[in-house]
């Protein structure tokens, strides 16, 4: 392996390298990340809807219909908490200058 730098790494000094970079990701990051995948997961549970209804598999429609509910509550969620975290990080930002 090796660094944007073009420096060889060894697996130890990898590892330690990744575990202090996943230290310093902050909460809007985290929520960031955890946006997109909700989104993903909305699109699929979507698609899988519109193809269970057309195939008629009915028990999986229910299911799929009860998935899209959670998830979308847990993408609104989320998308809460990034607006917040957004807001509190710009007026953090503003008050340093």
């Amino acid at each position: 392996m090796k660094d944007k730098f073009g420096n060889k790494l060894t697996t130890k000094e990898f590892f330690s390298r990744w575990k202090e970079g996943i230290k310093s990701v902050t909460p809007l990051q985290q929520v960031k990340i955890s946006l997109m995948g909700n989104l993903f997961v909305v699109v699929g549970v979507i698609i899988g809807l519109i193809t269970t209804f057309i195939l008629k598999t009915w028990w999986l429609f229910i299911i799929l219909c009860g998935s899209f509910f959670l998830t979308s509550m847990a993408c609104l969620a989320n998308f809460q908490k990034y607006i917040i975290l957004k807001e509190i990080n710009e007026r953090r930002l503003k008050n340093d200058e």
